[in-house]
């Protein structure tokens, strides 16, 4: 376990419904004086392997091409964002409003259309969207989608508004139904840089995922690529899946990408993609994932509000084995927060949203509870890596302040292209493959000044199975302090708590891990945790 401490963010914005979310990013500068035995994560020797996908998909090749020839030529940023939309504030940009009777598709009835995202506020990207044919196999049918501003209504003070002709779009929106849904909604967006989310029936937008991460949590600024181009196949009267393919750019990489939207009762995502490098970034994280935590378990809320959780997403969870998990609690602590858990093999990581019980979180408004864990299983396990967990510190919960993302351990390479294929999908609890016990409730008590008592429950099938002559033994490791008085209980409730008091050995944050073996057989995830003193 390790953890490096950053200071000082950058903030730009995005809108989920239905509260504002910004995303909390930028550069960090870290501080060693007061991390004596915590050194910095070196990122710049991970590369993740290559995974070529053998089924034939000619506009996947034709993205592919065309990302090879752009990124062999010197980088151009988009067009300037006319001043009349630069100068928007959230209020005002949301005078401007998508005019769904002339969503794509949708006059013809078919099961999924598209609408699209206006530039101006945050949203300053040009992007190009292209219209295919159903199941097009050339990219030559590709049909450019030309900005027409009678998409759009100008409401209130905007009213009027003339922007040019060649402005292009900053995103789509894919509508669709669900298996058991009587109406379309939005299940997908794409706005931002190379941001995009989704949800499964039932669902409310939380935690999100990028295309790409490029010195993401070092002590500089971090660069955002941008998905510039969407190249979108209008899907047959009996789809059942919406297909985007995209070009993705940036100073230092130019990537293609071809995603495939299933709705079902879990929604899923398929990722392809062929990255082409520039130059060599000091640290590319993969299958990058967005989120928020303001408060829950281990830090109440302010006084003046009494929601007892705030949180898009409460845990990061990876699978580094057939059955071999890490639960890592989030926090918002008062400095910038880097930990790394190293993996031979990574076979899934995922933000989750463990709690569904509404009462947890007494929001009728943002309905935390709805929100999904978003769960990444690479094609085949990514080998010899980390995931890393930035946890940034936050005034409100409009700002996203928690960033997850795999790292690999070799270097990238100009020479030599990365491909990657994933599934992304949007879960209502933990992947059915997790079968040993978790961790549902830990409470820490700061009541003594010299000393912390922690509690951690865990809660699993395998655990009322376990003969009560088999002993629970708990595993306990602290770094920067130590466990003392540890207890182990088995519950009326099925569960079983483990209690034991910390002492810090200095002011700075404790990282534990706790976990259960019955003799040499472990019955239970291993739970971290970074806590302040």
């Amino acid at each position: 376990m390790s953890a490096d401490f950053f200071h000082s963010q950058r903030m730009m914005g995005f809108k989920p419904k239905p509260i504002d979310r910004q995303w909390l990013i930028g550069f960090v500068a870290i501080l060693l004086a007061n991390a004596a035995d915590v050194m910095p994560v070196n990122a710049n020797d991970q590369q993740v392997d290559s995974q070529a996908n053998s089924r034939s998909d000619p506009i996947f090749e034709a993205m592919q091409a065309k990302a090879a020839e752009v990124a062999a030529k010197p980088y151009e940023a988009s067009h300037e964002l006319p001043e009349q939309l630069k100068d928007l504030n959230y209020d005002t940009y949301r005078l401007i409003a998508f005019e769904h009777e002339k969503s794509i598709w949708k006059p013809e009835g078919l099961p999924f259309w598209m609408e699209l995202f206006h530039r101006g506020y945050i949203y300053r990207d040009e992007v190009q969207v292209y219209l295919l044919p159903p199941a097009s196999k050339s990219a030559d049918d590709a049909q450019r989608l030309d900005f027409d501003p009678s998409r759009f209504q100008y409401r209130g003070e905007l009213a009027g508004l003339k922007p040019p002709k060649d402005l292009g779009y900053a995103g789509i929106k894919v509508i669709g139904k669900f298996p058991q849904s009587k109406h379309p909604l939005e299940i997908a967006s794409f706005l931002g840089a190379s941001y995009f989310r989704a949800i499964s029936p039932g669902q409310f937008y939380g935690t999100s995922n990028r295309g790409l991460a490029v010195d993401i949590g070092l002590a500089k600024p971090e660069e955002f690529p941008v998905f510039r181009e969407f190249w979108v196949e209008q899907p047959q009267p009996d789809a059942k899946e919406f297909k985007v393919w995209a070009l993705l750019d940036s100073p230092s990489v130019t990537g293609a990408y071809a995603f495939v939207i299933h709705p079902d009762e879990i929604m899923t995502i398929d990722v392809k993609a062929k990255l082409h490098f520039r130059k060599v970034p000091e640290k590319v994280g993969f299958a990058p994932l967005t989120s928020m935590w303001m408060w829950g378990l281990g830090k109440e809320g302010p006084e003046n509000d009494p929601r007892p959780r705030v949180h898009d997403a409460d845990s990061l969870l990876i699978q580094t084995g057939e059955n071999a998990w890490i639960r890592r609690s989030l926090n918002r602590l008062d400095f910038p927060s880097l930990s790394n858990y190293d993996a031979k093999e990574l076979h899934g990581f995922g933000l989750m949203q463990s709690e569904r019980d509404p009462a947890r979180y007494q929001d009728d408004e943002a309905k935390y509870h709805l929100r999904p864990s978003v769960w990444i299983t690479p094609s085949k396990p990514w080998k010899d890596g980390a995931v890393q967990l930035l946890e940034l510190p936050s005034d409100h919960e409009g700002i996203d302040n928690i960033g997850a993302y795999w790292v690999a351990k070799q270097p990238v390479s100009i020479d030599q292209p990365i491909e990657l294929e994933y599934e992304i999908a949007f879960l209502h609890q933990a992947p059915k493959q997790h079968s040993l016990a978790k961790v549902t409730d830990f409470r820490v008590d700061r009541s003594d000044k010299s000393s912390l008592h922690l509690t951690v429950v865990f809660q699993g099938d395998n655990l009322p199975s376990l003969p009560t002559e088999r002993q629970l033994l708990p595993h306990i490791e602290v770094q920067r302090g130590s466990a003392k008085e540890v207890v182990v209980r088995r519950t009326a409730h099925n569960t079983v708590e483990v209690s034991c008091k910390l002492i810090p050995d200095g002011p700075y944050a404790m990282e534990m891990e706790v976990f259960l073996k019955v003799e040499d057989e472990l019955c239970s995830e291993s739970w971290r945790y970074l806590c302040p003193i």
